[in-house]
């Protein structure tokens, strides 16, 4: 691809506010329930959690694609109950499964500019434009449907790109590409977002939502578990439900009970851990995946040990992915170098004291 014009694609940011938002569907499915954040103005947020939790709603919410049953969203000085339904010069909804498969990609990217009380010669310069930063020429005349789920995602970005809108929702858009590819459409949003657009993404994947975000949305069951700057959130997740929900694979939780000599699970599996007691009796204990190590002469030293009965070990060029259980638990480690299960099916993993988190066990915040 190559580098976006030095002209911002936008003049204006759009601070992304939604107040107590529910989406309750025909029948009573309830897709978002009081869910209230802010977007920050010219960030990059990735939305994230499992399948149904309602990422796609917040976005079609956002964009006026469809209507709150409750609550108010408001993009910059616009509340969208004033908004007639898919104002994209507000706010364009990227989806590449909306848009209509008979026009070609020129006529796809071109759909509304004229609405806008643009002219001929100007709805042409944006679509050129747009085209030659997304590496589109070779595909204007080609009939949208007949283009890959890569392509398409291209084409979407750069329809949204020729418009121009205060602020760009994706929804999966790294869905279908390469991993050149990949690079490339992160870098054009970035470039976007220095230009002042405001851009939030759906995603299930957790390499491109660190890699690219600013901030993070995590849904569950239309239910909002947190929302922050995405590297905080990661490094220190605010519950342990949020814990159970960011990352691939997400933290390793716990329950465990704190005596004199360190953590221990019920059944009495013991970790160590006396430089993390705790004053409840209770509690749950968090460690990230990539934390974990092999204790050994030349190992940092370790603050808790973890016994895990291994289940299967995946090998990757540089790193182990090591599946199994500790007591009845399950639990994974992401390990440097190559690791091989022991014959007794048994492996210590341990952790320093820095990458050890505990939880309340009745609420689930962190402490």
């Amino acid at each position: 691809m190559q580098p976006p014009s030095e002209e911002p694609p936008a003049t204006h940011m759009a601070k992304i506010v939604l107040s107590d938002v529910s989406k309750i569907h025909r029948g009573g499915v309830e897709a978002l329930r009081d869910v209230s954040l802010d977007l920050p103005d010219g960030a990059i947020t990735a939305v994230t959690g499992p399948s149904g939790s309602g990422k796609t709603t917040l976005l079609r919410l956002i964009a006026a694609q469809d209507a709150p049953t409750g609550g108010t969203i408001e993009v910059g000085d616009a509340v969208s109950q004033s908004w007639r339904l898919g104002r994209s010069e507000v706010v364009e909804f990227a989806d590449r499964d909306a848009l209509a498969g008979s026009r070609n990609v020129y006529d796809t990217m071109a759909a509304g500019l004229a609405e806008r009380g643009l002219e001929r010669k100007e709805v042409e310069a944006n679509v050129l434009k747009s085209a030659d930063a997304m590496e589109l020429a070779p595909f204007m005349a080609r009939r949208f449907a007949s283009l890959s789920a890569g392509e398409r995602s291209l084409a979407v970005l750069g329809r949204a790109f020729a418009h121009q809108p205060r602020a760009i929702l994706l929804d999966d858009p790294f869905a279908g590409l390469d991993a050149t590819r990949r690079t490339a459409l992160r870098r054009e949003l970035r470039a976007l977002k220095a230009g002042g657009v405001t851009i939030a993404f759906v995603t299930h994947d957790w390499s491109d939502a660190l890699t690219l975000a600013d901030h993070l949305v995590v849904l569950e069951r239309g239910r909002l578990v947190a929302s922050g700057p995405a590297r905080e959130l990661y490094d220190r997740p605010p519950t342990a439900q949020a814990a159970r929900l960011i990352g691939d694979p997400p933290m390793n939780v716990l329950p465990v009970r704190a005596n004199q000599t360190g953590l221990s699970l019920e059944d009495g599996t013991h970790f160590g851990a006396t430089s993390v007691m705790t004053t409840a009796t209770f509690a749950l204990l968090g460690v990230r995946s990539e934390a974990l190590y092999v204790p050994g002469e030349h190992a940092p030293a370790a603050a808790a040990t973890f016994p895990v009965r291994v289940e299967e070990v995946e090998h990757g060029a540089r790193e182990s992915l090591v599946h199994g259980f500790v007591g009845p638990h399950p639990f994974v480690g992401r390990v440097p170098g190559h690791v091989e299960a022991p014959a007794s099916g048994l492996l210590k993993l341990a952790a320093a004291r820095e990458a050890l988190m505990l939880f309340d066990a009745e609420t689930g915040a962190a402490v």
